[in-house]
């Protein structure tokens, strides 16, 4: 009772334009101290906690927009909620005056923040697009939208405090390739205010116990902190408040949500973020960004996606090998075959996102476990001969290149990752290596 009446004597209640009129939405004052939640390693689905934690990130920073502001927004839980910047290329020159190092970037790290009321662990998915016009919507865009990856849901620690948080994404293949100004849709440089220029990032927060949760907003501050600093094109902080932060380049005082929650999807703000009163002083009002790191090597090209990468392969009774034909969905088929020693047993494929390991059996290691399973089971058959195959793009489970129970299209840039299973005989049933693939 105590907390609840806190939050709502700190509330700030602002209108927000939207293209469906009128609608409200709630920023908050930050609460207490921000903690920090320590580094998530998405391949393997682990926490190293602690503010003294590291992970294989960078070293360079492409993007930073991490200006206190004060404040977190809230008001759309369980719908995405997306943010723009831009991620300079060569031809960009932009505020700072120093083009960027390169014309695609590997994302391999994310910082984040948010604050939870939630007595229960908060989940969290993330998206990144290289392609985005500012307040487009993904799932009915005006304008051409790329996503270049997703991530598979996070469970982020809420208990009525907020967080810092990072996302390693340097393991197993999840590291995320954006191109520079715009990407595939609108390539080099375009300047002119047109809006081509953006990328763009989703964050989808949900609770089970409905608690108010939602990302902490990083203030948009050109006067005291200008866009584009801290980064690898513009190491240093030119800002007179001697403060460490950057407002993120290309932010803007607005963002999407899109569908998927309890709001309507459209274009949202707060009024609009301006600060008269100084270094370290209060600011007129809740900015419209969202806290956010993004972390690069800026010496690394762009690899073709991952494909074929095995995991779950260190104990012993996960037998039986997998592999993909291709990541490539233009041909039109993508067969994956499993090669075992488990002859003539009932057999089916499974599909997921999901990092963690659990043994359902009893015996070997299911390693799919965090996020939706999706099972191939109309295409089931038999190891004949020690091998079974199936094309993912044309299988009965999910007609049209689906993915099964999860939904949506196989090929839209997601690190898929896919395990068999099988009988064996009078034993417990089992389950084989993984095999995961950027699969676009």
């Amino acid at each position: 009772m105590l907390r609840s009446s806190l939050i709502s004597a700190s509330a700030v209640i602002l209108c927000c334009a939207t293209a469906n009129g009128q609608q409200q939405l709630s920023a908050h004052k930050v609460i207490g101290p921000v903690k920090d939640a320590g580094i998530f390693h998405v391949g393997t689905g682990t926490w190293t906690r602690g503010s003294g934690a590291k992970a294989n990130l960078g070293p360079d920073v492409i993007f930073r927009a991490d200006v206190g502001s004060g404040y977190f927004g809230t008001g759309w839980e369980g719908s995405p909620g997306i943010d723009e910047g831009i991620l300079p290329g060569t031809g960009n020159s932009n505020q700072t005056g120093n083009p960027g190092p390169r014309d695609d970037y590997v994302i391999n790290g994310a910082e984040f923040a948010y604050c939870s009321l939630s007595s229960a662990w908060t989940s969290w998915d993330f998206t990144l697009y290289d392609s985005y016009v500012p307040c487009d919507l993904p799932a009915a865009p005006s304008n051409c939208v790329n996503l270049a990856g997703a991530i598979p849901t996070v469970s982020l620690p809420a208990g009525g405090f907020c967080w810092t948080g990072t996302l390693d994404l340097s393991l197993a293949g999840y590291e995320v390739c954006v191109e520079a100004d715009g990407g595939p849709c609108a390539s080099g440089y375009d300047g002119g205010g047109l809006g081509l220029d953006g990328f763009g990032w989703g964050a989808t927060f949900n609770t089970t116990d409905g608690g108010t949760t939602g990302p902490i907003l990083a203030g948009h501050d050109v006067t005291w902190t200008p866009e584009g600093e801290g980064t690898v094109y513009q190491p240093a902080f030119s800002n007179s408040c001697a403060n460490p932060a950057s407002s993120g380049l290309g932010s803007e005082d607005f963002f999407a949500i899109d569908a998927g929650g309890g709001l309507s999807p459209g274009c949202y703000w707060f009024g609009g973020y301006v600060n008269n009163n100084g270094c370290g002083a209060a600011s007129n009002g809740p900015p419209g960004q969202f806290h956010c790191v993004f972390y690069t090597d800026a010496q690394a090209n762009c690899a073709p996606p991952a494909c074929n990468i095995v995991f779950c392969d260190t104990n012993k009774d996960n037998q039986g090998d997998l592999s993909l034909s291709t990541c490539d969905c233009s041909g039109g088929s993508i067969k994956l075959s499993l090669s075992t020693t488990f002859v003539n047993q009932f057999c089916y494929p499974i599909i997921g996102l999901g990092t963690g390991t659990a043994q359902p059996t009893g015996v070997s290691d299911l390693c799919l476990i965090g996020s939706a399973i999706g099972r191939y089971g109309a295409d089931a058959g038999s190891t004949a001969g020690g091998s079974y195959s199936i094309d993912l793009l044309n299988a009965a489970s999910a007609p049209g290149g689906g993915v099964p129970t999860i939904g949506g299209s196989l090929c839209n840039g997601n690190t898929w990752r896919f395990q068999a299973w099988h009988r064996d005989g009078m034993n417990p049933s089992r389950f084989s290596k993984g095999i995961s693939g950027t699969i676009n």
